[in-house]
Parts: structure tokens; C-alpha cells; sequence
């Protein structure tokens, strides 16, 4: 009984002691392949070069949750595939000790996986997500505004925005002269003329505050011209908005989970399902490797630990099946959140009472 007791504090000590390695390595898998990806974008001239770093960083870190779920299952796997291997399962099971006497072991390691599963997944994920977006946005919106060259107009929207500055000052939003015309049609215009400006952002949408200035507005009717002549000392006009699926993306992914609880629309609550999916199959599915551990030849090692991935890439990719159905309105939320735990105990059960009878 004593030889039962150190073998199990034995498992526990390998199996946080796997789940570190395998994390650590999937992490470094994780960073490379941002890396290359944002580099390549860079290269590309997609990404400016300025934000690749924190891009590669605030990318990495929103995967941490994932990443963390695979290596708590596959820990679990590795770990009882060599009990199994090297037969001290099987000296415990002819001592009497059943594949169910393993669940509190398994549990004690889970513990603190799942909570810092769900820190990430619903806090920290959701504020790196809006972090990069927020560096994209920024980009985009200086990228944009080196559109407008001083001493030049700049045509946008067609031909429908004509923009023209004076002078600018080097690194600062000032300005010097500006002049804004836009033509709704071919019968009504606007010029806006202002003596000294600066542009500012507002919720992430790049304003131009031009200042002492008139405002014409002309109004042309069949046979006469009208013109209409206002003086101010500030006036405000929006550049540039974000594009729209850039805004989506960021009104959904990148919202925290607090918010998205508030206001529980068909997407908000697809978002909730792979946030709250991902701590479900972190705290449920380590239990299916530990039935599917015992199974094999020790010369297929290999193979089934590729197996071990496939099946948990699987089951994340349930979770984006049933983000689209509940997005569609075919499944609710909660019976969603009930139904992926309950697949995973009915699997587990299956294959565990079926290698108990072998």
C-alpha cells in the first residue's frame, strides 16, 4: 500500500513535470511560427516593421490558453504511456488499483492548469487581442495620413474628398493652412478653410480640428447658385474609419468577456463558447488520454502520440463547429457548454470500461 502511495505522488511529480517541458516547447513552436509570419508580412510590406515585435508578443500570448490545454493532455498521455511501457501499471493494476483510482491524481495536476487556463483565456487573451488591433489600427491610421502630403491635394473617395495642408511639422499632428473640399453631387459642395489645424485621435478614428477658419457651403439650383458662408473658431472633421472587417473583428474578438456577457448577441455568445470551450477541454479531456495511453505497442509510441494531437486538434475544431452553429442560431449557448463535457465523460467512460474488460 505504501509502494501505491509513493508510485502516485511519483506520477503526479512526472506528470507536472512533463506539462512543463511539452509547454515550453509548444510555447517555442507557437513564437516561431509568429514570428515567421509576421516577419513574412513585414517583408511584404503588410505589417509596418515598427509594431512586428510587439505584434509577435501580444499573438503568442493570446495562444497561451490553447497551448496550455494541449500540454495538459498530452503530459497525461506521455506520462502513463511510459508507466505502461516500462510495466508499472501494470504491477499497480494486479495490486488492485483500477484506472478511475488515477482520476484524483490527474485532478490534483489539473487544478492549477485550469485556473490559469481560464485567467488567460478570458482576461488576458481578449486584452492582447485588442492590444494588436490597437497597434494595427495605429498603423493603418499613420499609413493613412502620410496620404495627405503637404503642399499637395490629395483626392479621396473618389474624387469626392479633396485635401490640401500647407505645412506640417515634423513628428507632431500640427498643421499649418488647410483646405477640405467634399462634394456630396455634382450640385452641392463644401470648402472648409482654416488658418491652423491638428489632427487627433477619437475612439481610435483619426479627427482633423482645423481652427479660425469659414465654412462655404454651395448649393447649385437650375438657374442660380447659391452660397451659404459660416465663420467658426473650431471645427471638427472626420479623416479616415477603420474598415469594416477590421472593426468586426475587434468589436467581437478582441471585446473582453465581461462585455460580451452584456451584451449576448449570437456572435458574443459564439466568442463565449471557445473561451469558456477552451478551460472545458482543459479540465475534461486529459482524462481521455489516460485510457487511450494503455493502448498500443511500445514500438507505436511515436505514432500515438501524433494520434494524441490529432484527436485534441479534433475537438478544438468542435469548438469552431459549434461557434458557427450557435452564430446561425441552430444550438444554444448553455446546451453547447453542456453538450462538450458530456461527449468527453461518455468517451471517457467507453474507452475505460472497455479496457477494464479486456
Amino acid at each position: 500500500m505504501i509502494y501505491v502511495v509513493l508510485v502516485k505522488k511519483s506520477i503526479l511529480k512526472e506528470l507536472r513535470f512533463q506539462a512543463g517541458l511539452i509547454f515550453c516547447a509548444l510555447f517555442t513552436i507557437v513564437l516561431t511560427m509568429a514570428l515567421v509570419r509576421l516577419l513574412g508580412n513585414a517583408a511584404s510590406g503588410a505589417t509596418p516593421p515598427n509594431i512586428v515585435l510587439p505584434l509577435i508578443l501580444f499573438s503568442t500570448f493570446s495562444s497561451i490558453g490553447t497551448t496550455l490545454s494541449l500540454s495538459a493532455f498530452l503530459a497525461v498521455f506521455i506520462t502513463f504511456s511510459r508507466l505502461q511501457s516500462d510495466n508499472e501499471l501494470i504491477i499497480l493494476r494486479t495490486s488492485g488499483v483500477k484506472i478511475v483510482d488515477f482520476f484524483p491524481i490527474i485532478f490534483s495536476f489539473l487544478i492549477p492548469l485550469v485556473i490559469f487556463t481560464a485567467i488567460t483565456t478570458l482576461l488576458a487573451t481578449p486584452w492582447a487581442r485588442n492590444q494588436a488591433d490597437q497597434l494595427r489600427f495605429q498603423a493603418k491610421s499613420e499609413e493613412s495620413l502620410k496620404k495627405y502630403s503637404a503642399g499637395k491635394f490629395s483626392q479621396f473617395s473618389n474624387g469626392e474628398q479633396v485635401v490640401f495642408f500647407e505645412r506640417t511639422e515634423k513628428e507632431s499632428t500640427k498643421l499649418g493652412l488647410v483646405f477640405v473640399k467634399l462634394s456630396k453631387n455634382s450640385k452641392n459642395e463644401t470648402i472648409v478653410l482654416g488658418s491652423n489645424g491638428e489632427i487627433q485621435f477619437k475612439k481610435d478614428e483619426p479627427w482633423v480640428i482645423l481652427k479660425n477658419g469659414s465654412r462655404v457651403d454651395i448649393t447649385a439650383d437650375k438657374d442660380t447658385t447659391n452660397y451659404k458662408l459660416t465663420l467658426f473658431q473650431t471645427y471638427q472633421m472626420l479623416l479616415n474609419t477603420a474598415p469594416k472587417n477590421y472593426t468586426l473583428e475587434k468589436r467581437v474578438k478582441s471585446t473582453n468577456t465581461l462585455k460580451l456577457l452584456q451584451r449576448f448577441s449570437l456572435a458574443d455568445q459564439g466568442e463565449l463558447l471557445v473561451r469558456i470551450g477552451t478551460v472545458l477541454l482543459c479540465l475534461f479531456l486529459p482524462f481521455i488520454a489516460l485510457p487511450l495511453s494503455l493502448r498500443g505497442e511500445k514500438s507505436l509510441k511515436i505514432l500515438h502520440v501524433f494520434t494524441a494531437v490529432l484527436i485534441f486538434l479534433a475537438a478544438n475544431h468542435f469548438l469552431g463547429i459549434f461557434q458557427a452553429l450557435i452564430i446561425k442560431g441552430f444550438i444554444n449557448l448553455f446546451f453547447s457548454l453542456f453538450l462538450i463535457p458530456l461527449i468527453i465523460v461518455t468517451l471517457a467512460s467507453f474507452l475505460i470500461f472497455n479496457n477494464e474488460n479486456k
